[in-house]
């Protein structure tokens, strides 16, 4: 069993991995989302993030927020562990993909992200960790 964890520190960022994983089932666990705890601005509910290995509007179909996983989370909550159990079907994971990161509504400025806490209500990072069955497609052999 593998485990891909990434974490999330910009609004669209490159993520890089030291290698690709084949395509398989993906299980979401866990997003932590920490943030600076102030209630501005209002994110209306939470975030919503899109990953490119999991687009294509073939694993999320929604009535609001297609190909993208919606993260509640309160404005004035510091941290926030959400525990999942969400299964997909993902193509080959390139060793380098994409992620964006919105608001739950999409409307207003872009969310912020500020490690150093000094941007009122900026998000410091979202971590999502994913199991999965193996690193190596066996099958290929």
């Amino acid at each position: 069993m593998g485990i891909l964890h990434f974490r999330i520190s910009e609004q669209s960022q490159i993520i890089k991995l030291d290698r690709g994983i084949h395509g398989q089932n993906m299980t979401l666990k866990k997003v932590v989302v920490v943030k600076e705890p102030t209630a501005t601005p209002d994110y209306k509910g939470g975030a919503t993030v899109q990953i490119s290995f999991l687009s294509g509007g073939l694993e999320i179909s929604s009535n609001v927020n297609s190909d993208e996983i919606s993260i509640p989370f309160k404005n004035t909550d510091e941290v926030t562990s959400i525990n999942w159990d969400l299964n997909f079907d993902a193509e080959d994971i390139n060793q380098n993909f994409t992620t964006s990161v919105f608001r739950y509504d999409k409307t207003g400025t872009p969310v912020a992200f500020d490690s150093t806490g000094a941007t009122p209500g900026a998000l410091y990072y979202i971590d999502m960790y994913f199991d999965y069955a193996s690193l190596f497609d066996y099958n290929s052999y």
